[in-house]
Parts: C-alpha cells; structure tokens; sequence
C-alpha cells in the first residue's frame, strides 16, 4: 500500500506523455509516494463515469487492482486541468474536498508517474448538484401597467426611465423603446423577416439585442436605436444580460455564457444547478444584486441563480399572475424580467401579455 500525503493546491494543467523524473523541488504540485511492491490499479471503480454528487462533500476516487510496469513515484489529481489536494492510499481511496468548485460537469484526472518516467493517466468526469435548498417565493403586484398584446416578449430591460423591448417571431420581430406607465412605443425598428428577435440587454449605455437562430445579434445606441455593429455566437440566443463587466447569455439549456462585449468571446461559462440537478430552460435574464434572474421556458417560474458558482438559490413562483379576464387565444408564456437598479423595482411580464407587472418577492 502505498500512502499519499496532503501537499498541493491548485496550481497549472497536466502532462500524459513520458518524460524524465524529477525531484519534488523541480516540480510544484507533486505529492511524492515511496516505493513500495503494489502497483497503482488501473481502473477507476468509484465514482462512476458522470454520476451526479452534491457539492461540498467528499469525492472519494476508488481503484480497483491492474497490471502496471514500476511503482508509481508520484501521483496528482487535476479538476478542469487544475491541481488539487487530496489525501488517501495508492492502490486504494483517494480523498478530494468538493467544498467551492461550481456546480455542473467537472473533469477530473489522476496522474501517475513511475521509475522509468511513463506516466499513466485516468479520466473521470462527475457532475455536482448544489448544496443549496431553494428558498421558494410567492409575489406581491405592486403596479400594473398596460403592455401591447401584440409584442411576443423575448427580451425586456428597464433603463434611464424607459423600457427596452425585444420583440420575436418571424417577420414581426422588433426592438423598441416603451413608455413604462402607459405602454406606448415611442420608438421602434424592425428586424430583417428573416430573423426571429431574442434576448435584450444594456451594457456600457449600448443595447445588445440577440436573435434566435440566425447566430447573429445587434449592437445598438440606446437613446436614437441607431444601429452600431453586429456579434456573432455559435449557439442559439435566448436570453441576454449584463453583470456590468461581462455579457451573460442563455440558449435554452442549463448554461449560461460568459461573454466579452466587444467581440462576443466566450470567456466562461456557468452551469445550473439546484439541489436536485441541472435546470435546464433557462431563457430570458437579469442581473439583480449579484445573482442572475432566469425564466424557466414554458413554467411561471424565476430561478435566481448565483453569479460565481451557478448553484439556484431561490425559485419564484408566479402562478396566476395574469388574471383570467386578460387571457386571449395568442397568449403565450410568462417571459420578460426588467430591474429599475435605482428604485429597486422588479418588472415582469409574457409574451402577449397585456399587462405588466411591477412586483415583490415574498417568502412562502
């Protein structure tokens, strides 16, 4: 048995290829092992290949015994390409602190070096669910006010006194600048026909205005909606937000997409997850007070959702927000979430919907 002691932090990537050995002093974050007859197993038994752990626990990585050349001198274990700490036996169970990594899809690594300088390299990728209970929310209508019943909502902000609207659907897609008491459009352009308008935000005084499918969005001035460049993004355009530095942006699944504003590189991305799993369906966004706001396509459902580790930390639940009196044969799903950052008002509204609601969380 061979016994592997606590020594290094996250420092650099890995290497799988042979090379030359090298004393504990060359190379950082090495934890070194002494010789001993058993061989390092060669075969991963526990946890199994994309099983779903709780962040915070413990990971416990179980070999099972195989056939290696040598001993090895020296074993690592990298997350995303970064070296951890860990404790435990080599063959046996190795031990690694879950406690900060973000929720979603982690890749793991074990790294073994032997006497004659081969290496031998073991993949795990294992998915962590939050450890974070959602605190649930019901509302309070603070303000009602009229919205066009002919808008289909994709993307809504609220900014210098005004609401910014994306409008979707083919050939009736619009971006436009809304009076917010009395719903009246005081400025409006349309898309090509042959786009369908998605997420909205403001960043840096610009409006960013996403498209569905296109793989296209618009950068525009906010006050005269003068037309200032386009971006261009691999995945579909759902929803759109700013967190004053980066561009969040949603595709329907459960990720979000860190962005650069300037060019739309990805720098990042963040996966959610609750207590039980991934959500998937995450479509128009906001950012308010630190954490991402998010529809959940085809629900009445807001999660809010942690900035740094994408874990949700709470679900608003706005069932029976539009009165039945207001129902319409084109209604269509709850979709739009607006903040005033200087009055601390909270707005939402659906596609088609003719209202639009000012409200207020409160806990169940």
């Amino acid at each position: 048995m061979i016994t592997v002691l606590i020594f290094f932090i996250f420092l650099g990537g890995c290497a799988d290829s042979p090379r030359g050995r090298e004393t504990p002093e060359d190379t950082p974050g090495r934890t070194d092992v002494t010789a001993a007859p058993a061989k390092l197993t060669g075969k991963i038994e526990r946890p199994s290949d994309g099983e779903m752990l709780t962040v915070g626990e413990m990971i416990e990585i179980v070999f099972s015994a195989g056939e290696n050349t040598g001993s090895p001198v020296s074993v690592r274990i990298t997350i995303d390409g970064r070296d951890t700490s860990f404790s435990g036996t080599v063959p046996g169970s190795l031990y690694v602190d879950s406690s900060g990594l973000p929720t979603g899809s982690r890749q793991i690594r074990i790294i073994a070096e032997y006497d004659d300088g081969s290496t031998e390299s073991h993949p795990l990728r294992i998915l962590l669910r939050s450890d974070i209970v959602p605190q649930r929310f019901t509302y309070r209508i603070v303000n009602s006010y009229p919205h066009d019943i002919r808008a289909f909502t994709q993307g809504l902000v609220y900014e210098g006194g005004f609401l910014y609207e994306s409008t979707g659907q083919y050939g009736q897609s619009t971006l436009r600048k809304v009076e917010l008491e009395t719903g009246q459009v005081l400025r409006s352009l349309n898309l090509d026909r042959n786009m369908f308008g998605e997420g909205l935000s403001v960043h840096d005084g610009k409006l960013y205005q996403l498209t569905w499918q296109s793989n296209v969005g618009f950068i525009y001035d906010r006050e005269s909606l003068r037309l200032l460049g386009r971006i261009h993004y691999q995945t579909e355009g759902w929803g759109l937000t700013s967190d004053g530095t980066w561009l969040l942006k949603s595709d329907g699944s459960h990720i979000i997409y860190v962005l650069e504003p300037q060019y739309f590189t990805e720098t990042g991305r963040l996966e959610v997850y609750d207590n039980n799993g991934m959500v998937r369906g995450l479509n128009e966004l906001e950012f308010i007070e630190g954490k991402i706001y998010a529809n959940v396509f085809g629900t009445d459902e807001i999660v809010m959702i942690e900035r740094e580790t994408g874990k949700v930390t709470g679900v608003i639940d706005l069932t029976g927000l539009l009165d039945a009196r207001y129902h319409h044969p084109n209604l269509d799903v709850l979709n739009g979430i607006a903040y005033d950052h200087e009055n601390d008002r909270l707005f939402v509204t659906g596609k088609n919907w003719p209202r639009l609601f000012e409200i207020e969380p409160v806990p169940y």
